[in-house]
């Protein structure tokens, strides 16, 4: 297919999903966000104030001694870790009960609005991916993902949190990372093993441009095959390590899904049939402007940032060595006026923000409408994949036991978190029996100081209910819990029907 030059990619607009609000008016002269009833939002330093707010002070913020002041003094707001709490939930999708009826544009208009959905190929209850869309939406026809991959194009598949599922809208912010695939991935590896292999890679290219898209499982293995080992990822087919190495080079993207499989096809077929016609590299928005447009929609998901939490959401840069640069990317939005900065009790770190347009719902959660949700969370949900962020805002240790032996587990193979209005409160491992259509709930635990009321069981019950119709089971089945007053409430729960949140 030929190439078309100057064909401009499409800027990401990520929907703002939130309940309705007045929109931020931006900075004014005051240096305070144009957000009326806040008491609670201090007058900017007279120091800051002197400073005009360019268009070059908006791009490097931080930099400007005018937003530096911004975060020496007193914070702008303060928020009592309850409150970041359900502010996070509120921008993470998990306040408010699902929608009765799903569509396919409800299932993008939740990828959209967080930004990034990780993919994981256990699938001891279902792949993570499915069950991040059905914490936020409820049951839904999982067949919508792989529609949106194919042949809607609203999604697709690249190195984001980690393996993840991006808006195609933003496929240029991710360009970037494409064509730096050999400095970035494995240390070199992949590059390497495409200079070391360049038969293979051209062979893999080729029977694709001729026959279309192509699954792994389409190429044969050598004959000579040899036995490999537990963790061998790719096995023993060359032409497996060829078609991820040309995936991370952004050569090859996942045209479709089949049966979980991926399919493979040539990046300018798949972009042709997203945006008409094959968006030109020259046209890519600058390392400064991807930055920024990461900044916003972390900023969007998250609700609440702060510096150290920036660079996990899509692990633009190691975590470690970048907190000056997330204090700058921060203050930037605070100069456009989408965020205000803010302190959380207890949790005092320079440079945390609070998106802007989530100041209303403050306001109506301090007049007392507070998340209603209980549901369950995948230990991949990118409201817990940061364990420090979890331990910060729920004071929940994420605990992930599949690669431990069994006699070593504390938990379970696999534990889903239990969100419950507004605070985790234990979680459960599961485990699908599909043949013999069971959901087994093979343990459950509640934190420390959390007691067993009805209400609460009621709810982990009615949720477990929701999540095995979702999964096409038709009951679900406890076999154990290291509280016998729990299971004995969660046993009788589970024979009740109900409704999975009540309104406080």
């Amino acid at each position: 297919m030929k190439k078309k030059a100057n064909v401009p990619i499409p800027s990401a607009s990520v929907p703002r999903q939130f309940i309705s609000r007045p929109p931020c008016r931006g900075v004014g002269t005051t240096g305070l966000v144009h957000c009326q009833g806040r008491t609670d939002v201090r007058t900017v330093p007279a120091r800051a104030r002197a400073c005009p707010l360019t268009a070059s002070t908006r791009q490097d913020g931080a930099r400007c001694p005018a937003l530096r002041s911004l975060y020496d003094p007193v914070a702008v707001l303060r928020l009592t870790v309850a409150e970041a709490r359900a502010l996070h939930l509120l921008a993470q999708g998990l306040f408010h009960r699902p929608p009765r009826r799903t569509r396919d544009r409800d299932v993008q208009a939740t990828i959209e609005r967080l930004g990034v959905v990780q993919i994981d190929t256990i699938s001891v209850i279902h792949r993570s991916q499915y069950l991040v869309l059905w914490s936020r939406l409820g049951p839904y026809d999982a067949a919508a993902l792989d529609r949106l991959l194919h042949p809607s194009r609203a999604i697709f598949e690249y190195w984001g949190h980690a393996a993840s599922i991006l808006p195609m809208t933003r496929y240029s912010h991710f360009r970037h990372r494409m064509l730096a695939a050999h400095e970035r991935v494995y240390g070199g590896w992949t590059e390497r093993w495409i200079a070391e292999n360049p038969e293979t890679i051209a062979a893999t290219l080729a029977r694709i441009r001729e026959n279309g898209p192509m699954a792994s499982a389409d190429f044969d293995a050598p004959e000579n095959r040899r036995r490999t080992g537990p963790w061998d990822w790719y096995g023993p087919k060359d032409s497996r390590i060829a078609l991820d190495a040309l995936w991370h080079r952004g050569d090859l993207m996942i045209h479709s899904r089949r049966n979980g499989q991926k399919i493979y096809d040539l990046r300018e077929r798949v972009l042709a049939e997203a945006f008409g016609e094959v968006p030109d590299d020259s046209a890519l928005p600058s390392v400064e402007e991807v930055d920024r447009a990461h900044a916003r929609t972390t900023l969007r998901a998250l609700g609440v940032v702060a510096p150290s939490w920036y660079h996990d959401y899509f692990r633009v840069k190691p975590r470690r060595a970048r907190l000056a640069e997330a204090r700058d990317l921060l203050a930037g939005l605070v100069a456009e006026g989408e965020a205000v900065p803010a302190t959380i009790d207890g949790l005092e770190e320079r440079g945390t923000v609070t998106d802007s347009a989530l100041l209303a719902d403050l306001d109506r959660l301090r007049a007392g409408a507070w998340p209603v949700r209980t549901t369950l969370l995948s230990p991949f949900d990118s409201t817990i994949w940061d364990r420090q962020r979890a331990r910060a805002l729920f004071g929940f240790e994420v605990v992930f036991e599949a690669y431990v032996p069994p006699l070593r587990r504390k938990y379970g193979y696999y534990c889903l978190a239990i969100l419950h209005r507004g605070a985790i409160v234990g979680r459960v491992d599961l485990k699908m029996d599909r043949a013999g259509g069971l959901l087994r709930l093979r343990g459950i635990w509640l934190e420390p100081g959390v007691r067993t009321g009805a209400r609460l069981v009621t709810s982990i019950a009615a949720s477990l209910r929701e999540l095995g119709e979702f999964l096409g089971a038709h009951d679900v089945v406890l076999e154990g819990s290291s509280e016998p007053v729990l299971e004995r409430e969660m046993q009788r729960a589970l024979r009740r029907d109900g409704p999975a949140d009540e309104e406080a």
